[in-house]
């Protein structure tokens, strides 16, 4: 891993130079051989949504069986690809350093499960104690999510009794009885038992633990920087793909058979075409989740999981190798708003000052005419009734923290590495900065008082939009608009015991938590919390954008008092 993350620098230096002739020809490379998994980015080639888009696509399928494998991650950082697609797998390859941008998750689930043969009994994590276990080798991503699985049920997967297997001969060790269980994917493996009249069973390792993303499309984040139109243009016309061929699935198939070269080791290319497209539907929920939907908190939780297992050593900001698709749009919006409030501001000046001009140059006459006649006709007094609290201001949390920078250095010891990392565009909302000052101390001194030894503490910012489908990845989340706040330590984390009582305000193992989560409760704000033993936790503060206000507010409902859900 370490060997990986020290010639990140040069892949992605290498990758600049490859990537500037994506104008000419942008390669879109597959992680496995043509096949209705990858449906979508050929119904964009075929139905022209690439073309229309400006764009010149060329995909290149991933190694069949008995073929040289392919490694799209190592052709997008080497230049010989602008884009590429990839399993969960892509965390790790983040955490070795390499700047991957993830840009949508086309399937919602990762279709990892662990097979058995029917007559067996092993549908848990906890029953594979007994069983003989096919183990792949420890980089593939079905071998990761079924480590993550035992982990998170206190299974050691080294004490089992494991046979080591390459990746195409789980079905083989099955039938002739060599293991009782093996990783696989939904993809092809119930597809082949079947052709070969073996009966399975199956068990998600999703149930365990946090679900697992499946194929993902991804790039550079260089060239995100430097031709966010392009990205932003072949994601969309990517999307525009996967819908076309979801709503026609029949006709795509049909396509990809006469088109595409078929799979090694699949007799009925026809009929593994339609059985991918069900499997396809079914990981995508589609239509119930738009396609490319993407949680940030989710894929942290997916390091997290990864981290425990020990298939992750380092970690990185979900923010940082997430795309956001709206980004640009947003900032635009920020940018015509603070147009208009500075013009509103400016005028606002203008008149104030001409105001005070004429006050100026008034007639000393009239003016001592004014102030005689006054004592006459002035009423009696009468006490002024008291003005109204002014509540919460629009506050720049960025500021905030800036200014806050110095007093977080003092109260973090040398053997803590602070860094503050603020989003550029953060929307501005409504709090009270001496709270939000206080709060941030509070939570600093306790991620602080958690780190033992050396660790890394991490403030920043972000923005967050929550609607209907988002709010099953974020548990405790409200719908809206909100800027964050998170205060980040890799300390020794809490229990589940403890996470799960740490909004509680009379028995949380971290007070400063649940004294924000009621700070921030009438503000229609809410707080979350992640935490995993041995990694760390982050606390969220989540604070209601300030929006123009169009339509009459309404004022926000109570959030239920429940606590955020683990990180691993």
């Amino acid at each position: 891993m370490s060997r990986s993350m020290a010639v990140a620098a040069l892949l992605a230096a290498l990758a600049m130079a490859g990537a500037a002739n994506a104008a000419d020809k942008l390669v879109l490379q597959l992680h496995a051989p043509a096949q209705f998994e990858f449906a979508g980015y050929y119904a964009a080639l075929w139905q022209g949504y690439y073309r229309d888009a400006g764009l010149d696509i060329e995909i290149k399928p991933g190694a069949g069986q008995g073929e040289a494998p392919i490694d799209p991650v190592r052709d997008v950082t080497e230049g010989r690809a602008a884009f590429g697609t990839g399993t969960a797998e892509l965390v790790v390859r983040t955490g070795q350093g390499l700047p991957l941008l993830l840009l949508a998750p086309i399937f919602q689930a990762s279709g990892a499960m662990v097979y058995y043969r029917a007559d067996g009994d092993f549908a848990s994590p906890a029953g594979l104690a007994k069983a003989k276990l096919g183990r792949l080798p420890a980089s593939n991503i079905l071998d990761i999510e079924l480590a993550t699985a035992l982990k998170a049920e206190g299974v050691d997967p080294d004490k089992l009794a494991s046979v080591p297997l390459e990746p195409g001969q789980s079905l083989a060790a099955l039938a002739d009885n060599r293991v009782d269980a093996v990783p696989g994917s939904a993809w092809d493996l119930p597809w082949l038992a079947q052709q070969k009249g073996i009966a399975l069973k199956a068990f998600d390792p999703a149930d365990y633990r946090v679900e697992f993303y499946g194929d993902t499309l991804f790039t550079l984040r260089s060239l995100a920087e430097r031709e966010p139109q392009v990205v932003r243009q072949f994601r969309a016309a990517s999307l525009k793909g996967w819908e076309y061929a979801l709503q026609h699935p029949d006709e795509i198939a049909a396509q990809i058979v006469g088109k595409l070269p078929h799979p090694a080791g699949i007799a009925d290319p026809a009929g593994f075409a339609r059985y991918q497209a069900e499997i396809a539907r079914r990981l995508a929920r589609y239509p119930e989740i738009a396609l490319g939907h993407s949680n940030p908190e989710r894929w942290g939780r997916i390091e997290a999981s990864m981290t425990a297992s020990g298939a992750l050593l380092r970690t990185s900001d979900a923010d940082d190798f997430v795309y956001d698709p709206d980004a640009a749009a947003r900032n635009r919006t920020d940018l015509r708003d603070f147009a208009i409030i500075g013009a509103t501001l400016v005028g606002g000046l203008l008149v104030t000052l001409w105001l005070w001009l004429r006050w100026r140059r008034r007639p000393v006459q009239a003016a001592s005419s004014a102030e005689a006649a006054a004592p006459a006709e002035a009423e009696p007094d009468v006490p002024a009734e008291p003005a109204e609290p002014a509540g919460p201001l629009p506050v720049d949390l960025n500021e905030v923290l800036a200014r806050l920078e110095r007093r977080i250095r003092q109260r973090a010891p040398r053997r803590v590495a602070f860094r503050l990392s603020l989003l550029g565009e953060l929307w501005r909302c409504r709090a009270d900065p001496q709270i939000v000052r206080n709060l941030v101390l509070d939570l600093v001194g306790a991620a602080v008082t958690d780190i033992k030894g050396s660790g890394e503490l991490i403030v920043g910012t972000r923005n967050y939009a929550f609607d209907a489908a988002s709010l099953a990845d974020t548990p405790g989340a409200l719908i809206g608009e909100f800027a964050r706040v998170t205060v980040r330590d890799s300390g020794a984390g809490l229990s589940d015991e403890g996470l799960a009582r740490v909004l509680d305000p009379a028995t949380s193992p971290r007070p400063a938590a649940a004294a924000a989560a009621e700070a921030l409760r009438p503000l229609g704000g809410f707080v979350r919390v992640e935490s995993a033993e041995g990694i760390g936790t982050a606390i969220h503060l989540y604070f209601a954008r300030l929006a123009e206000p169009a339509a009459p507010a309404q004022t926000p409902e109570k959030p239920p008092e429940k606590p955020a859900e683990a990180a691993a």
